[in-house]
C-alpha cells in the first residue's frame, strides 16, 4: 500500500529499485530482445518497480552527499545487468551447439543477422534459438526472470549492496567449463553421423577412384545432417529445460554473490 505522506525520498526510493529492474530487462531473455522496443522496456519496468515498490516497506538510503547516492544508483544497475546478462548467456549455448553443427553440415558460410545478440548467426543456431524462444514462452519458463527479480529485493535489500569477488568467480569458472561441453553435448549425433559419413566416403574413394566423392559428399552430408537433425529435434524440449535450469542456478550464485554489505 502507498503510504500517503509521499515525498522525494520515496522517489528516489523508487528510483533505486527501478535501476535494478531496468538493467534486468536490459539483457534478460525475451524482453531483452531486439524486436522488444525500449518504450515497452522501459513500461514494463516501471510497472514492475511500481509493484515492488507498493509490496516492500519504505526503509530510508543509508547517503549523505549526491555521490553516495550515485553509487547506491551503480550497485543497484550492476546487480540488475548481471542477473540479465547471466540469464541470456545460458541460452547462448544452443547458438554455438547450431554453430558446431553447421560447420559439419558446410552451412558456416550462410549468415543471417541476429536480432537477440546484434551479429551474425548461422542458419541452424538461429533456428534453435527461435524454438528455445517459442518453448520458453509456450511453457512459462519466462516468468522465472521476473520471479528472480522479486526475490532479489529480498536476498539483497534495497541500497544495501556488497560484492563477494570470490563468489563471482567460481560461477563464471563453472559456467565457462561447462559452456562448451553441453553445446558439443548438443551436437554430438550430427557430429558422429558426418564423420562416419566421412570415413565410408575415404573408403569408397580408395575403392571407386573413378566416382567423384567430393560432389557426392557435399550432398550426403546435407541429406543426413537433416535427417539426423529432423530425429533429433524432438529432444529440444528436454535441452530447453536443462538450460532453464542452468539458468537457475547460475543466477541464484550470482544473486547469492551480492551479499548485504552488514
Amino acid at each position: 500500500m502507498i503510504e500517503k505522506d509521499f515525498s522525494i525520498y520515496h522517489l528516489e526510493y523508487f528510483l533505486v529499485i527501478f535501476v535494478r529492474v531496468i538493467g534486468v530487462m536490459a539483457f534478460a531473455p525475451i524482453f531483452g530482445n531486439q524486436p522488444v522496443t525500449r518504450r515497452v522496456r522501459i513500461f514494463i519496468a516501471v510497472s514492475f518497480a511500481f509493484a515492488v515498490f507498493t509490496l516492500y516497506p519504505y526503509t530510508p538510503l543509508r547517503y549523505t552527499t549526491f555521490w553516495g547516492y550515485t553509487v547506491i544508483l551503480l550497485k543497484e544497475l550492476v546487480v540488475g545487468l548481471s542477473m540479465g546478462f547471466m540469464a541470456n548467456i545460458t541460452l547462448t549455448i544452443i547458438q554455438m551447439a547450431g554453430q558446431f553443427i553447421d560447420r559439419e553440415l558446410g552451412f558456416s558460410m550462410v549468415s543471417n543477422f541476429d536480432q537477440t545478440f546484434n551479429t551474425d548467426t548461422t542458419i541452424t543456431a538461429e533456428f534453435y534459438n527461435m524454438l528455445l524462444l517459442v518453448i520458453m514462452l509456450c511453457s512459462n519458463m519466462h516468468y522465472f526472470i521476473l520471479s528472480a527479480l522479486s526475490d532479489s529485493f529480498e536476498m539483497i535489500p534495497i541500497g544495501n549492496v556488497g560484492l563477494d569477488t570470490g563468489a563471482i568467480f567460481d560461477t563464471m569458472i563453472q559456467y565457462i567449463s561447462n559452456y562448451f561441453l553441453v553445446a558439443v553435448r548438443i551436437s554430438l549425433p550430427i557430429q558422429i553421423s558426418i564423420m562416419l559419413l566421412n570415413v565410408v566416403l575415404g573408403v569408397l574413394a580408395k575403392t571407386a577412384p573413378q566416382m567423384s566423392m567430393f560432389v557426392i559428399g557435399i550432398q550426403l552430408k546435407i541429406f543426413i545432417g537433416f535427417a539426423v537433425l529432423i530425429v533429433t529435434i524432438g529432444f529440444l524440449p528436454n535441452i530447453t529445460e536443462f538450460l532453464y535450469s542452468g539458468m537457475q542456478e547460475i543466477v541464484t550464485n550470482i544473486l547469492k554473490a551480492f551479499i548485504p554489505v552488514s
